[in-house]
């Protein structure tokens, strides 16, 4: 059995090997694996640390399989790790972003999360929010006990997914024009921006992730994280896909090259890499 799950592996990095590029590294701040239990935090490029409440207290543990690489190395970032997310607890990400959009905060920016709930199926559960502090506020995206994705101010998706398998959400944020959610590369909810420096303007240096003030948060496991500081077009995110039809694995992510500083300069950004 180890050796046909060792066949899988190699199989799928490989498979990715020579895949087209879909992650657009124009904008790309960071990328987060929480690839093993000692750095569950750290980056696997950009300066910035994700960090949990309740000083780290989130557990880590092995999840499907990710493949993350270049067309050249299928596998170069390719793992298995994630982590546990409980109830109130919540998870801080500093994305280091800048002003942008004609304001004073974030205005433009994209953030993508793979993520599965494991628990509190049936009631309401913050995806994200923008305060200050975690669970100092309301959320501000929501996915309720039928399946549906949204938040008040824009409404909420007609469609439904089963918050208990792994997804790929995607939130793409201009808030002068629109507010739109993706679910594993399918445009789930296309809501009305809500003015620069408005309610979904966000901190340069942070933003939450399942963090709500009433408790209305669920348990559940989160794989892959990444911010853009800019907003990522519906063809950009569909091509990122996720767990489609309910596969085990997601769509592979493939970059054009290895992250360095003078690629991301190209872009119009400096980051560090791990």
């Amino acid at each position: 059995m180890k050796k046909l799950v060792l066949l899988a592996l190699v199989l799928a990095i490989s498979g990715i090997a020579n895949a087209a590029v879909n992650v657009s590294t124009d904008g790309l701040t960071g990328l987060w694996r929480f690839q093993t239990s000692a750095d569950k935090f750290q980056p696997t490029f950009g300066a910035n640390a994700i960090v949990s409440s309740n000083s780290g207290n989130s557990g880590w543990m092995t999840g499907p399989w990710t493949a993350i690489g270049t067309p050249a190395n299928g596998g170069l970032y390719s793992d298995g790790g994630c982590i546990q997310e409980r109830s109130w607890d919540y998870i801080t990400v500093n994305p280091g972003f800048v002003a942008n959009g004609g304001g004073s905060y974030v205005n433009q920016y994209t953030i993508a999360f793979d993520y599965v709930q494991t628990s509190g199926l049936t009631g309401w559960n913050s995806l994200f929010q923008t305060a200050a502090t975690g669970n100092a506020g309301d959320g501000d995206l929501w996915t309720d006990g039928a399946g549906h994705i949204g938040v008040g101010a824009t409404g909420y998706s007609t469609l439904t997914y089963d918050a208990s398998k792994w997804h790929r959400i995607v939130l793409s944020v201009d808030n002068s024009s629109f507010f739109r959610v993706y679910v594993d590369g399918v445009l789930f909810l296309d809501g009305a921006g809500q003015g620069v420096d408005g309610r979904f303007s966000l901190y340069t240096d942070k933003f939450h992730l399942f963090a709500d003030d009433s408790w209305e948060d669920a348990w559940g496991l989160v794989g892959t994280v990444a911010t853009w500081n800019r907003a990522l077009s519906t063809s950009e995110v569909s091509a990122m896909g996720g767990w489609i039809d309910g596969a085990a694995t997601p769509t592979a992510l493939v970059i054009p090259e290895p992250i360095t500083l003078a690629v991301l300069a190209l872009g119009g950004l400096l980051i560090n890499r791990k």
